[in-house]
């Protein structure tokens, strides 16, 4: 059967779309021929000045580092919510420099695996290599036969550094006992203190004893939710301090946040907010109580006014646990600032305390009943058996206690990195552990060897590092990864790549650019044709997303399409279980292709868009690990912060 297809033509579309008034941005309106809450066309005049864009050139739309390559992705989609934006290059594209258009190279677009559809995305396309174009500035590229541009770009050594800006301060618009006002907080953005409440948290057992109250306010909001859990934070609070480890030139103290300009990084600044609460949840003994939170789904907007009491749970062996190895963690990085020594040795007590609590109890498996919502804060006895492995890495770096050393050797073969078949991208954020642990003067030559061995025998797997052609997007993860909090996994592909060629040597350019080519797909070189963090259109992005889930700037919110700019969303979702109504109509995104599974919306139950556009502090924390492999600064503090008008 032959489809009818609208085709995209971009010369013949003068007309721009209305617009949604933003205080620096505009977003498109609702695509009619679309489905319900369907991303946006990227389409028409966005820039003044410039050619009409169209979203079928995919590029970085932050830009790219001088020195690394460069490809466009052009797609036709066949299957799919967009089947109809039909789009056929011309025989040569342009790369145009934006402040006066002039040519700055032009070459063949290449045809994908002869024309194939790509199964995840249901599109064909092309590939365009502009490598050549190295020069600092911004540009975009064009095709002459349809007079189409892609969405701007920029070229420039700190062309991360801004957005890696936004993406630590989102963590400051998760603080919950801290009024969020200007100068930090943009005032339309600007709210009051929340959850105050949380400084007489009662035992959810005893809910009517006032003598269990104990002060656990603080803390970030978990994610969409404002429940606070401890074994949450393995990839957390790991993978942003090892974010930090591996590139301290990445982090800045000018993210204006309070804490900004006392001499120490912001993203520690940040981190160490969260550790504050985390350490109240700690008990006299060392036991650490397992989570916080609200025990029904009564919320009110703004989250400042909501009233009810809020409970933690028991102190469990898993909470226990996890605390140990992300305060040993931090023990170790804090430690090395003189400011925080003193605090440093603090965690590292506390995080001796918890390990001997979780080694003097009996291991549990279900304390957290599900009372307190929402989410299920138990781990099993194969979870502890696993995470055993990664706190005595940071406990044994930071005592040297032979005893760790065995648990080392036990535990580590059962982690899923050295247990399954390829390194899994699954427990990455914690399990960089293991990487770190063949670094170490001490470590058994065997178990450094096995490491290494089965990181670089992963490298070198189709399956889990193919080569970029594997797949149209230049951005391969497993199918079976399109799940709630798909952009998790992701990061986590593109992060590890880095760490295998730490084992594989020989083959470090192509897992470079495996893991450059991942971060580009977070910015707009995915089927989308949108950055996947919200509201980044003052940093350049022409398409992203503007509907959250989330319980201070989604559904309830004033407006509800206004989230701060940097939040890393959900993704696209192949398991979405979210229903229609007689309303409101979602069924369509079960039935796209993997990688389009996604809506631009914020809607509650049955619509479930939790699970596609919610943000969680991991998802955000595997984003920044990966980006910090590629965030240099400025040499000029104001060339940092210069981009053309929008």
């Amino acid at each position: 059967m032959t489809r009818a297809r609208s085709g995209i033509v971009c010369f013949l579309v003068a007309t721009a779309l209305p617009r949604v008034g933003l205080p620096q941005a505009a977003h498109p309106a609702p695509t009619a021929d679309y489905p319900p809450y369907a991303v946006p066309r990227l389409s028409g005049p966005t820039r003044p000045g410039l050619p009409d864009v169209t979203g079928r050139i995919h590029v970085d739309q932050f830009g790219y580092l001088p020195e690394e390559s460069k490809w466009a992705v052009i797609s036709d989609p066949q299957r799919g919510y967009n089947a109809d934006d039909a789009y056929t290059p011309g025989a040569r594209l342009e790369v145009r420099r934006r402040s006066d258009g002039h040519v700055v190279y032009d070459g063949t677009p290449r045809v994908w695996h002869n024309g194939a559809i790509h199964e995840d995305s249901g599109d064909r396309g092309w590939w365009f290599d502009f490598s050549r174009v190295t020069e600092p500035g911004e540009y975009y590229v064009f095709d002459p036969s349809t007079r189409c541009r892609s969405p701007v770009f920029r070229i420039a050594r700190d062309v991360y550094y801004r957005i890696m800006r936004e993406a630590v301060r989102t963590y400051y618009y998760q603080r919950l006992a801290l009024p969020l006002q200007p100068p930090c907080a943009d005032a339309q953005w600007a709210q009051d203190a929340a959850l105050l409440q949380d400084r007489q948290a009662r035992f959810v057992n005893a809910k009517d004893d006032p003598s269990t109250a104990r002060d656990l306010a603080g803390g970030w909001m978990d994610a969409g939710d404002t429940n606070k859990y401890v074994t949450f934070l393995g990839d957390v609070i790991h993978p942003l301090l090892y974010a930090y480890r591996g590139n301290p030139a990445a982090f800045g103290d000018d993210y204006n946040i309070p804490e900004s300009g006392n001499g120490r990084p912001d993203l520690l600044d940040e981190v160490a907010y969260e550790l504050a609460w985390l350490v109240k949840m700690q008990d006299d003994d060392g036991g650490v109580f397992i989570k916080l939170g609200n025990v029904d789904y009564n919320g009110t907007w703004p989250i400042s006014q909501d009233p009810r009491p809020r409970y933690y749970g028991p102190k469990s062996s898993s909470a226990s646990l996890w605390m140990a190895g992300v305060l040993a963690h931090a023990a170790r990085v804090y430690g090395e600032f003189e400011a925080w020594q003193p605090w440093a040795a603090e965690l590292e007590t506390r995080a001796q305390r918890a390990w001997t609590w979780y080694r003097a109890n009996p291991r549990d498996e279900r304390p957290d009943t599900g009372e307190i919502k929402s989410g299920s804060a138990n781990r099993s006895q194969v979870d502890q058996d696993r995470m055993e492995a990664f706190v005595a890495v940071h406990l044994w770096a930071l005592t040297g206690d032979d005893a760790l050393h065995d648990t080392i050797r036990r535990r580590a073969p059962q982690t899923r990195q050295l247990a399954e078949g390829v390194w899994s991208p699954y427990e990455a954020g914690a399990g960089e552990a293991l990487l770190e642990y063949t670094r170490l003067p001490q470590a058994d030559p065997q178990l450094r060897t096995r490491i290494l061995e089965h990181l670089a025998r992963s490298a070198a797997s189709p399956d889990w590092a193919p080569e970029a052609s594997a797949d149209l997007y230049r951005s391969w993860v497993s199918p079976n990864s399109y799940h709630w909090g798909s952009c998790s996994v992701r990061a986590s592909y593109g992060f590890l790549a880095l760490q295998a060629a730490e084992a594989a040597p020989d083959q470090l350019p192509r897992l470079r650019q495996r893991a450059l080519d991942m971060l580009h797909s977070f910015h707009g070189v995915n089927p989308l044709s949108m950055t996947l963090l919200t509201n980044m259109y003052a940093e350049g992005a022409e398409l992203s997303p503007m509907y959250l889930w989330h319980d201070r700037w989604g559904m309830s919110a004033q407006p509800r399409n206004n989230p701060p700019p940097g939040y890393v969303v959900g993704g696209p979702n192949q398991s979405f279980g979210g229903k229609s109504d007689a309303e409101q109509n979602v069924d369509w995104i079960r039935r796209q292709p993997r990688a389009k599974a996604y809506a631009d919306f914020n809607l509650g139950w049955p619509q479930n868009s939790w699970e596609i556009t919610e943000n969680a502090i991991y998802y955000q924390a595997l984003y920044i690990r990966l980006l910090a492999n590629f965030t240099y600064p400025s040499e000029s503090p104001r060339q940092a912060t210069t981009r053309e008008p929008l």
